[in-house]
């Protein structure tokens, strides 16, 4: 959560990120344009939405099962991705107060689905530990 409230910062606000990202771009495909220079850098940025909220639920359904063991898996992926959206919600909040950033509901819906994966994919994960288990 710390790291994902630093990403919330000016430092990774859009015209900070395009400063390196698009040189990067230019230089591993030679010859790129502008405007796709420009769709991928709002693609990336929001992939990263999603990257990032999958991890911190795949971490906090680790947390969970360590915390909880006896929790219902379904209890379990409910409770992870209702916090990480409310996180979600909060960190939109959060950058509503930073100068060069904007609160976006389009956001918090990229995170919830980022949330979304990471919860069932460590249920997914689980099952798998399990089956071997009892194999």
């Amino acid at each position: 959560m710390a790291v994902i409230f630093t990403f919330s910062t000016h430092w990774f606000a859009a015209p900070n990120t395009a400063s390196w990202l698009g040189p990067l771009l230019s230089w591993l495909v030679p010859g790129i344009t502008p405007a796709t220079i420009q769709m991928l850098h709002g693609l990336l940025r929001k992939l990263g939405h999603g990257a990032e909220y999958f991890i911190l639920a795949s971490l906090l359904g680790t947390a969970y099962k360590t915390q909880w063991p006896k929790q219902s898996a379904q209890s379990r992926c409910t409770h992870v991705v209702l916090l990480a959206a409310l996180y979600a919600i909060s960190d939109e909040w959060h950058q509503s107060f930073v100068p060069s950033r904007s609160a976006n509901a389009v956001d918090v819906a990229i995170d919830t689905c980022g949330a979304i994966c990471g919860a069932f994919w460590t249920r997914y994960r689980e099952r798998v530990r399990s089956d071997r288990s009892k194999a």
